[in-house]
């Protein structure tokens, strides 16, 4: 994990989102061509968006009593478990999609602030 003097510098996290851009086409188009590869890639995506979360690092939430990833977005958590169960529907790619976009956009502001 990053020190905490870099640890939201945009440049980590970079490769995360620029992989899920080279692959979220391919998905989608192998969702609507019904083809079991969608499945396969949306594993791999997934694994690789919890490495982007580790990579963020966890605090501590007072209200959930538990560590949490930083960078989750709003209901992350419930949001990424509905990703996995249901990985083989549509749904979980743009369910996951969205949690990319928002992910994103926490990274650039918390970047923001650390500067």
């Amino acid at each position: 994990m990053p020190s905490d003097k870099n640890q939201f510098d945009k440049e980590l996290f970079t490769p995360y989102f620029e992989q899920w851009q080279l692959v979220r086409g391919e998905i989608e188009a192998f969702y609507n061509q019904k083809d079991s590869r969608a499945v396969e890639l949306m594993k791999i995506a997934c694994q690789s968006y919890c490495e982007l979360l580790e990579l963020g690092g966890t605090a501590y939430d007072d209200r959930k009593e538990k560590a949490v990833f930083v960078l989750l977005p709003l209901n992350g958590e419930e949001r990424f478990e509905f990703i996995k169960a249901k990985i083989a529907s549509h749904y979980a790619f743009v369910q996951l999609d969205a949690l990319m976009i928002e992910t994103k956009k926490k990274v650039a502001r918390l970047a923001i602030r650390k500067k």
